[in-house]
């Protein structure tokens, strides 16, 4: 596999990152590394980003990781394989800027955790999703368990974790797995006008959303209210006052 299994493309203050990994653009060390690398470079690189989108070429968005190589894993090395998934996705998730998933195809697994960690996901009609660890003897991976009842509540997250079974485009939307449904044939142009609508709001606001949503889902309701206060306040702080230079 080449270093061209994740590539990256930067316009408009938008960053589109790329998994190019067939046939299924299944999650191994590799791409994940790539991956890692890509996500902390994007935003350091870029003072003005306002948007980071997640696509993947060919058919499928993701099938997760690849059970019959995982299963020759010893401990140790499951530990680890677990660990570069889990840093991965909480860089994903604490990127200041919003994220956008445009998911396809199966967006399965360890799949479907990478597209959870993003902030909003835009399904193409002909996605499924699933989280099929049950049926191989493995509990969800790289904090799957975590954010899927954040989404979509606590007895659906446990009825499809421990089901396994396969959710079609419509029900995810149903269920707020997804934000939106779109003809496959668009979905790359869905995807991109509603970056291109995020990224022309304001990059100061962008980031108090999301840090403020993000932190009272961490640390608790009434201390997401008092967050909230004080970073209104900042708003109008001579030195970091933005919305006068709109």
């Amino acid at each position: 596999m080449s270093d061209t299994c994740v590539s990256i493309e930067c316009k408009d203050w938008i960053s589109t990152v790329t998994i190019d990994n067939p046939p299924d653009n299944n999650l191994d060390k590799i791409v994940l590394s790539r991956l890692n690398r890509t996500v902390s470079e994007v935003y350091g690189e870029q003072a003005q980003l306002r948007v980071v989108l997640l696509a993947a070429k060919g058919r499928n968005f993701s099938t997760g990781i690849d059970y019959a190589k995982l299963i020759k894993m010893n401990r140790d090395e499951a530990r680890h394989f677990a660990e570069v998934g889990y840093h991965l996705l909480k860089n994903i998730e604490n990127l200041p800027v919003p994220v956008i998933a445009a998911v396809k195809g199966e967006t399965t697994g360890a799949g479907l955790g990478l597209a959870l960690a993003a902030d909003i996901r835009i399904a193409s009609a002909d996605a499924v999703f699933s989280f099929p660890e049950a049926q191989f003897g493995v509990p969800p991976i790289f904090g799957s368990s975590q954010r899927l009842y954040k989404t979509i509540g606590v007895g659906r997250a446990k009825e499809l974790l421990f089901t396994g079974r396969t959710v079609e485009a419509e029900e995810a939307l149903r269920i707020g797995l997804v934000n939106a449904v779109v003809p496959p044939d668009v979905l790359d142009q869905e995807a991109g006008r509603l970056a291109n609508r995020i990224a022309g709001n304001s990059l100061s606001s962008l980031r108090s959303i999301k840090m403020l949503v993000n932190f009272g889902l961490n640390e608790g309701y009434e201390t997401g209210l008092q967050q909230e206060v004080t970073a209104f306040s900042e708003a109008f702080n001579p030195d970091t006052r933005q919305w006068e230079r709109l």
